[in-house]
């Protein structure tokens, strides 16, 4: 009977559930007073942000922002009764040019379970908000070429908004913080007949210029005859608009839209003011040859003549026709002109000249619907611009005059002012190229900011050779722009070419300001992220 006692199991599950039972006990409540932790410490890192997030917003002295952050740390906790004895403070550190608030918090937590950690347990959070108190300045330099088309475009348009809607948002969160942004779009040449800020005294608007001038302008026509037939001086691209003008009848009038050449060799990418004394500092009104042939719409040929918009009045060679000067006055020619400056049917002296820059302004965007502001409504009307091809170092140039104190625009603060941050955005969609005419036995390109290829004035008298030289400028400007402690991001849609790596991620301010997309989504996405970082309040735990 006794050794059957002894050997029985029928109520070993019973002994072992007795012994297991406050191990088991114990893990449950290890488990729940873990749980319940966690959760306390998450409710009290939300609510301390949101404090800093409400202090860091102030313009205020710190006796407010204190107030304001106690007021919403009070606030948060009232419905977090896990949390016992909460106690948080607040920390602010102001220079001329940046607010930060670093903030910390503890409480206790009231445990299910005492006998395992006691009655309470404490739990700790930590934030740090930065937010930049400096004036803003930002330039978006921006690609309108023909390769772009209707769907990039729009996508770009849609991005760039993205950026000014978050300096919008700054500017709500701190009225009296001043954030300006500034537009610059580009093809060969840019456009700086603005509503706002353009002098007519930048312009060379000489009608006669002396034969040994160092400048460009009126190099592409026949010289002016003195009364024996002899070359006198050379014709302004001011008095061929004039002769253009004033035969105008119906249709374009043939006046200047805007855009300039570069300027001459080292004054192209020199931030030097217009100086109506010193002519080289001038900028030399674009004006774009009639070439060769009777007045067509622009075939946008990579191959040939683009740009054929008045009756040839001369004969000869295809050279001495399209360097005549007689046609811009002839009433027959003008008469017959096929003078458009629509975006994909361009022709006339302003060939491919896109929407005018917008010099730095405050004028954004109103959010929710309230009337278009100047840059948003800017933005709106840029479209892409068939001819001439792609000069980003042009863009550039003007990126850098717009965000500059001095002429030609002069809205900008001083560079490296310790209040203020500049920033330049930068986008195109392709590599610099040279297009059109290149089986013509002259010009060899179309007209563009630096005129023809075959002129020499982009560094070189082949594609290849140009085209590195207009990288180099591109990769100079962008040098400069750093220099100034100006921060560079560059952007490029379905062009990830090794050129363009070694050139965007060079120009950009670090690696992580140079962004390759390869479609509309991505591109979206990189303006997003850059509207994201240039916004300047930042949390951190």
């Amino acid at each position: 009977m006794l050794k059957r006692f002894w050997q029985s199991t029928s109520g070993n599950f019973a002994m072992m559930f007795a012994i297991m039972l406050p191990v088991l006990l114990a893990a449950v409540g290890f488990a729940l007073d873990v749980a319940n932790l966690m959760k306390a410490r998450s409710d009290l890192q939300n609510a301390l942000d949101s404090a800093v997030l409400a202090a860091s917003r102030l313009s205020d002295q710190t006796g407010t922002r204190n107030d304001t952050f106690n007021a919403f740390f009070a606030t948060n906790i009232a419905n977090r009764p896990s949390l016992i004895n909460a106690k948080a403070k607040l920390v602010v550190e102001q220079s001329v040019n940046h607010i930060k608030t670093t903030a910390t918090a503890d409480a206790d937590v009231k445990l299910n379970f005492a006998f395992i950690f006691g009655q309470s347990a404490k739990v700790a959070a930590a934030a740090n908000a930065f937010e930049s108190n400096a004036k803003l300045e930002v330039a978006l330099v921006l690609d309108n070429t023909g390769s772009m088309g209707a769907a990039n475009m729009a996508a770009l348009i849609e991005g760039s908004k993205e950026i000014i809607k978050a300096l919008q948002k700054v500017k709500d969160d701190r009225p009296e913080r001043q954030i300006r942004a500034a537009l610059v779009p580009f093809v060969t040449a840019v456009n700086i007949k603005s509503a706002e800020g353009f002098v007519q005294s930048w312009v060379d608007m000489r009608d006669e210029v002396p034969l040994d001038d160092k400048s460009w302008n009126g190099k592409n026509f026949e010289p002016n005859k003195d009364a024996k037939g002899k070359d006198k001086s050379r014709v302004g691209h001011w008095k061929l608009f004039k002769d253009l003008e004033k035969n105008w009848k119906t249709g374009p009038k043939g006046e200047w839209k805007g855009c300039v050449e570069a300027r001459r060799d080292e004054y192209a990418l020199l931030d030097i003011a217009p100086d109506i004394t010193l002519p080289d500092t001038l900028f030399v009104p674009y004006f774009a040859p009639d070439e060769p042939g009777a007045p067509v719409k622009s075939p946008n040929s990579p191959d040939y003549f683009n740009n054929s918009y008045l009756d040839d009045v001369v004969g000869g060679t295809n050279a001495q026709k399209q360097k005549s000067q007689a046609k811009y006055s002839d009433p027959t020619a003008r008469a017959n002109a096929k003078l458009k400056e629509t975006p994909n049917d361009t022709t006339g002296p302003n060939y491919g000249c896109a929407t005018p820059v917008v010099p730095l302004t405050e004028d954004l965007v109103k959010l929710g619907g309230d009337p278009v502001k100047k840059i948003k409504g800017e933005l709106d009307n840029m479209t892409f611009w068939y001819g001439s091809g792609t000069n980003v170092s042009e863009g550039l140039a003007w990126g850098y005059r717009v965000l500059s104190p001095g002429a030609p625009f002069t809205q900008g603060d001083a560079f490296k002012a310790p209040d203020t941050s500049k920033v330049v955005v930068v986008f195109t969609d392709g590599e610099n190229n040279v297009f059109g005419a290149s089986k013509e036995a002259i010009n060899k390109s179309d007209y563009g900011a630096y005129s023809y290829l075959d002129t020499g004035r982009m560094g070189a008298l082949d594609r290849a050779g140009a085209l590195k030289k207009v990288n180099e400028a591109t990769k100079t400007v962008c040098t400069k722009l750093k220099d100034q402690d100006v921060i560079v991001y560059t952007v490029v849609l379905g062009a990830d070419t090794q050129a363009n790596r070694d050139l965007y991620s060079t120009c950009a301010t670090g690696p992580a300001y140079y962004f390759p997309t390869k479609n509309i989504a991505e591109l979206k996405a990189a303006f997003q992220t850059i509207a994201n970082s240039i916004s300047p309040l930042l949390i951190t735990h």
